[in-house]
């Protein structure tokens, strides 16, 4: 597959067809996630899998970012190798976890899953639903399943228009 493609043609999914993902499919996500690079090697990422339609409706419930039923659901937690996390630290799990985030929407793309990255759901409800102790944080979610329907790509800025070279405002020449 071609990267760059897979960049561009990638949609975030928001309505499924009502089919499964297999196992072996959600395997290979996950695999290519803990591939992520990740600050310190410390591979603090938790993936918590949801399969279960009793739980996937309860927390439907709390994730106002989720529009439709998904096959399953990737919650994208990191466990910090220590108690009090200075805020630079939680910005970098959360790096980490966001670039996880992306290998898992780009291979679900290759496998023909459609995905959507969620940052919307009440963390407190979420927590006690999924039995998320509290040394652990999550950051995201990922739905996954097969598309419905395919969005038409958004527009996207120039490069002229978000680029500079040098320093914030000098203009980007090739």
């Amino acid at each position: 597959m071609d990267l760059i493609k897979a960049i561009r043609e990638r949609r975030s999914i928001r309505k499924y067809k009502d089919k499964p993902v297999d196992d072996n499919a959600i395997e290979k996500i996950i695999d290519a996630a803990r591939w992520a690079p990740n600050a310190g090697n410390y591979n603090s990422w938790r993936f918590i899998i949801i399969t279960s339609s009793a739980q996937k409706k309860l927390l439907l419930n709390f994730c106002p970012g989720i529009d439709d039923m998904p096959a399953a659901l990737i919650v994208i937690c990191a466990k910090p190798k220590q108690k009090k996390l200075k805020e630079a630290t939680r910005l970098m799990y959360m790096a980490d976890c966001a670039i996880a985030a992306q290998n898992i929407v780009l291979t679900a793309y290759s496998l023909n899953i459609g995905s959507c990255i969620v940052v919307s759901f009440a963390d407190k409800a979420l927590r006690e639903i999924l039995e998320i102790p509290e040394d652990v944080q999550p950051y995201l979610m990922v739905t996954l399943g097969y598309p419905r329907e395919t969005p038409e790509p958004p527009a996207r800025l120039p490069i002229s228009e978000i680029t500079y070279r040098n320093s914030y405002g000098k203009e980007w020449v090739k």
